[in-house]
């Protein structure tokens, strides 16, 4: 009976107390004692008269005659035992209700909640970017199940997001490949499930079984589901078996086709962070009854603070970045807008005048490209066969290599075409070796790997932070071979991404961050994955940096419209502007730098960079800075 819990045995006090009450009553009423001057006493009167002694004693000070106080006294000792047994019991039951509670055992009652399935260190930025994503909505909830303490990742993630806004987070504690412990989180009412793999090799493993559990339910079909794999081909896998019902992503497939857009300008890898993060614009899809009939080159120049780079086709879903001018929209077709909201996105009647700029010298001879990748790892062969697509013929890779961590015959890239794949070996200076190779020869790119095999996370980074730190000391000692050199650095532990800043990468800094990032991206708008895939892809439109003397001759105070059409006459969409100005930090004829002052789009003063900035807005640019643009291939 007590095994059976707190309930119970206040049921069993509850029948236990009533009978001695009645039992008493029986005796006062057949015996005969007299109650407050009250003779012959019924069984009812006796009853109430001893349950009100047994809940307060303070009754029997009236009492006269000592059979009755007799009496009374065995009443009230035995309610005092009773109550205070049941004060135990319901201080017990309560502190037990609340350990379970700390525990992050009970069930979610929440609707459209986003729920994150896992635990590894994208936790964090995925987290940071729903709570921006979310920063408009009056009330939003994050789910989190993982096997871990629900205590310790509270305190985790108020440690690391000390400020969530109005989105509440809540955890709980279990196995989410268990039903039982899945079911507790009400995934079937959530708006989107997040799935997280861990960075281990088994990591895979245990989002197969995530999967699986939740396809064990009628309602997995209405489910929006991303996933994250570690390899590529666990991915495709997930994917094909669940006829596409889910999205999935492969973390070093989406480092390395970044990382490798990013070694083609510099620049470009703040863009794509830029495109990835909530922060200032995103990818949107404008669906209007205004838009049927349309021509699609007629909509480039008539968003005054989005703009257009694509259509999706309603009829197929197909998604088509930069498609020729004559397509005209259907109904139910959507433009592909960059912007930094739908409520800020307005389709003119027709586009505003703007003034026309003096045709550009068209695009330059574009030149082989040498690259210095300082160390190895099973992602830097993907990153180089991706560079091997871009490039022209006669492009240089460089890699160093410390022999004690990496031999030579392990750099090996089969069906490389246009860059000749040279390994430099060096033993525990690699950072001098570094500097003497940057002085002998002058490269466009440092790529800063980190070794995976050797060294625990925290040591490859900081050896590759270390490595950085030479880096920005040869740029600061050599201007001159170093003017036009951007560095892109590896970090294994998204912690570490703050101290790379610091170290001096400037670029792009590759992490696990790139992939929560767009984990996020997909869980709000899972279409956005299309236009992501056709960005990183070879085959696909592309972002480019094109100097703006290719397709305007720039002079002061012409509004950005004017080379968006100068862009688009030349079959290219303007996104944005990189602008060199005073100290590399660009300028704006109206506020002076590369902030946008208002110009409706996000800014990167370190960069000079300008996305998505009002069509009206003036810029006073240079023959030398660059366009931003979306085309059909580089």
């Amino acid at each position: 009976m007590f095994a059976r819990g707190t309930g119970a045995v206040i049921i069993w006090l509850a029948v236990l107390t009533f009978t001695f009450v009645l039992l008493t009553g029986v005796v006062l009423s057949v015996a005969d004692i007299a109650i407050q001057h009250t003779h012959h006493p019924s069984l009812v009167e006796g009853v109430w008269q001893n349950m009100l002694r047994a809940l307060d004693p303070a009754v029997m000070h009236e009492d006269a005659g000592w059979p009755l106080r007799i009496q009374s006294l065995l009443v009230v000792i035995f309610g005092i035992l009773v109550l205070s047994s049941l004060i135990g019991l319901v201080a017990s039951g309560i502190d037990r209700r609340v350990s379970e509670l700390r525990k992050g055992r009970s069930l979610v009652l929440e609707e459209g909640h986003t729920l994150v399935l896992g635990w590894s260190e994208k936790v964090f930025p995925i987290i940071s970017e729903l709570v921006i994503a979310y920063r408009e909505r009056p009330r939003s909830c994050i789910v989190l199940l993982a096997p871990h303490d629900k205590i310790d990742m509270e305190d985790e993630i108020r440690s690391r997001i000390p400020d969530p806004g109005r989105t509440r987070i809540v955890c709980r504690s279990g196995d989410p490949s268990k039903h039982a412990d899945l079911a507790l989180t009400s995934p079937y009412d959530s708006q989107s499930v997040i799935v997280l793999g861990s960075n281990h090799e088994d990591g895979d493993a245990q989002v197969v079984r995530t999967v699986l559990a939740l396809m064990d339910d009628p309602r997995f079909g209405e489910l929006r589901v991303v996933v994250d794999c570690l390899h590529p081909d666990t991915a495709e896998s997930l994917r094909s078996v669940t006829s596409g019902r889910i999205t999935t992503i492969a973390s070093s497939d989406v480092i390395a086709r970044i990382t490798a857009q990013a070694c083609r300008h510099t620049g470009l890898g703040t863009v794509f962070n830029e495109i990835l993060n909530f922060d200032d614009i995103d990818i949107y899809f404008h669906q209007s009854p205004s838009l049927t009939d349309q021509r699609f080159g007629d909509l480039v120049l008539r968003y005054e603070q989005g703009t257009a780079i694509g259509v999706r086709m309603g009829a197929t879903g197909h998604i088509q970045l930069n498609p020729a001018d004559d397509y005209v929209l259907q109904g139910g077709d959507a433009t592909v807008l960059l912007a930094e909201s739908l409520h800020a996105v307005e389709l003119r009647p027709e586009a505003a005048p703007h003034p026309a700029t003096e045709p550009g010298t068209g695009g330059g001879h574009q030149r082989p490209t040498r690259i210095l990748i300082a160390g190895w790892n099973p992602l830097a062969p993907r990153i180089v066969s991706e560079l091997d697509k871009w490039v022209v013929a006669g492009s240089l890779v460089r890699v160093l290599i410390d022999e004690s961590l990496v031999s030579p015959e392990q750099v090996v890239v089969p069906g490389l075409h246009n860059i000749e794949l040279c390994v430099t070996t060096t033993r525990l200076s690699a950072p001098e070796r570094l500097l003497e190779l940057a002085t002998e020869e002058r490269y466009d790119r440092v790529v800063v790997l980190c070794y995976r095999s050797g060294l625990t996370s925290e040591q490859a980074d900081a050896r590759a932070l270390m490595t950085l730190l030479h880096v920005r000391q040869f740029r600061e000692a050599h201007p001159e071979l170093s003017a036009s050199m951007s560095v892109v650095t590896e970090v294994l532990d998204i912690r570490d991404v703050d101290l790379a800043r610091v170290a001096g990468a400037e670029d792009l800094i590759v992490s696990e961050r790139l992939t929560a990032l767009m984990l996020s991206q997909l869980a709000e708008l899972p279409d956005r994955e299309q236009v992501f895939t056709e960005l990183f892809d070879v085959a696909g439109s592309q972002l480019c940096m094109r100097p703006v003397s290719d397709y305007a001759q720039p002079r002061p105070g012409l509004p950005f419209g004017s080379y968006v059409d100068a862009a688009h006459r030349a079959g290219h969409l303007a996104i944005g502007y990189r602008a060199s100005g005073p100290n590399g930090t660009g300028h704006s004829v109206n506020d002076g730098n590369c902030d946008n002052g208002g110009n409706g789009g996000g800014s990167h003063p370190c960069e000079g960079i300008v996305l998505n900035p009002a069509k009206s807005a003036l810029v006073d640019l240079q023959p030398d800075d660059r366009i931003i643009v979306v085309v059909a291939q580089d």
